[in-house]
């Protein structure tokens, strides 16, 4: 064999070799290799479909929210206000942007320029949408969390507003609060310009009903009225001053006293001062009211618990306790309070209680003047001050035209209150009063 054939035969055998050993190992790997080309395969598939689940899911903001920006706007702060206009400019400006978008992205050749090309404008298109959607999706997060923070604020402002009426009365000595409370009572007079304050007694009321006090509460009151009075002279004793039968029904000077024509130009209003005592309780309540004589209003009304009021009237042979709660919650849950104070120019309210003692009549009285600006007559105080001998006050109404009505609630010390005008069968539940002791631990606080 020449060495050029057998050079042949070499090459012949190398060349069988490689392509046994190639098969080899493609049988050897086959099955890895199948399993290879399947991931492949899956990943192909389904990647799309992951990151389109992916952007789906960063995508996804709760706007729920923004349902109640009508109920919200209220409650801003007026940077908020601000924040939430540019946000809502933002937002709509972006809507136009990818509306503009969307148009070019959606570009089609024109039958008058075949020839034109559309693809950048497409192009542009697309980038607007994407930066549109961008910009829409950052201003929504922002609008979210702007809203997200104006409702905790509403949360708390509907807990303060809840609480406004409630209090905790304050309490003194019957020296100190009798000072206090006279003074506070002429300041407030004199602000609302009354020029004439008749005093004409001081009245108590404990479960005998209503009755006058001694002379010498009666000399220490007006004492201590006519030295803050000074040289006012607003504060007059009326002679002779009673209810006048003859015009209760038809005018609004319902009271009769000598020299009348004297004051008929001034601005006048009776002092009506009572200390309201609960059954077998030591302490009581001091109640100082400046009822107008034209209107028969409470134009101005303070209280305070007076610690030692049994001691004051001199009430030593009994067993007593501090009964005299101190503590006054009202919850207004369908907010009628509020209401009833926007209609406040067409009603004047009385109170009609189902409470065993009038406390309760005077700390609600006083809440609702302080806290809704009601119009509050004081019919109550005139019949039992003044009424006993009158027979027609039987049917008399007086200026009031809508009622308040305070009846038993479901737990001990709880009232359910009402509201109802006058001549109607509808009435308006309008919360609930709640009377309690203050704990120690409020109590410290307060001091």
């Amino acid at each position: 064999m020449t060495e050029y054939t057998w050079q042949i035969f070499e090459v012949l055998r190398c060349l069988t070799n490689l392509f046994y050993n190639t098969v080899k190992i493609l049988i050897m790997y086959r099955t890895r290799l199948r399993s290879w080309a399947n991931l492949l395969l899956t990943t192909v598939i389904f990647l799309p479909f992951m990151a389109s689940a992916k952007a789906s899911k960063e995508e996804a903001i709760d706007l729920s929210i923004i349902e109640q920006i009508d109920n919200l706007i209220p409650y801003m702060t007026a940077s908020q206000r601000i924040q939430f206009l540019n946000l809502e400019a933002a937002i709509e400006d972006a809507k136009s942007n990818l509306r503009s978008g969307q148009y070019l992205a959606e570009t089609k050749p024109s039958t008058f320029d075949p020839k034109r090309d559309i693809k950048e404008i497409v192009k542009r298109g697309k980038l607007m949408i994407e930066s549109a959607n961008s910009n829409i999706r950052t201003n929504q997060k922002s609008l979210v969390a702007l809203l997200t923070s104006v409702d905790a604020q509403k949360a708390a402002q509907v807990i303060i507003d809840e609480a406004r009426f409630d209090y905790i009365l304050e309490s003194s000595t019957f020296e100190e609060a009798m000072t206090t409370l006279c003074q506070q009572l002429l300041e407030r007079c004199w602000q609302l310009n009354y020029e004439t304050l008749f005093f004409d007694g001081v009245f108590t009321q404990d479960s005998e009903g209503t009755h006058r006090t001694d002379a010498k509460l009666r000399k220490d009151f007006y004492n201590t009225l006519t030295q803050i009075d000074g040289n006012a002279f607003s504060v007059t004793i009326p002679v002779g001053f009673k209810l006048n039968p003859d015009t209760l029904d038809n005018s609004s000077q319902i009271f009769s006293y000598e020299n009348e024509a004297i004051f008929a130009q001034d601005k006048k209003a009776l002092l009506a001062i009572e200390l309201i005592r609960p059954e077998g309780s030591s302490s009581g309540l001091l109640s100082l009211r400046a009822i107008d004589l034209d209107t028969l209003l409470i134009a101005v009304h303070q209280i305070v618990k007076v610690d030692d009021l049994a001691a004051a009237l001199s009430i030593e042979d009994e067993i007593l306790e501090d009964a005299l709660l101190t503590q006054v919650t009202l919850r207004d849950h369908t907010n009628t309070l509020e209401t009833l104070t926007h209609l406040s120019d067409a009603y004047i309210y009385e109170i009609e209680s189902a409470a065993p003692s009038n406390e309760v009549a005077e700390m609600l009285t006083n809440t609702l003047l302080n806290q809704a600006n009601l119009q509050m007559s004081d019919r109550d105080f005139i019949i039992r001050a003044y009424g006993d001998s009158l027979k027609l006050l039987d049917t008399w109404e007086g200026h009031a035209n809508a009622r308040l009505i305070i009846a038993d609630g479901a737990e001990t010390n709880s009232y359910q209150l009402s509201a109802q005008s006058n001549g109607s069968n509808r009435t308006l539940t309008s919360g609930v009063l709640t009377l309690s002791q203050i704990q120690s631990e409020q109590m410290a606080e307060v001091e």
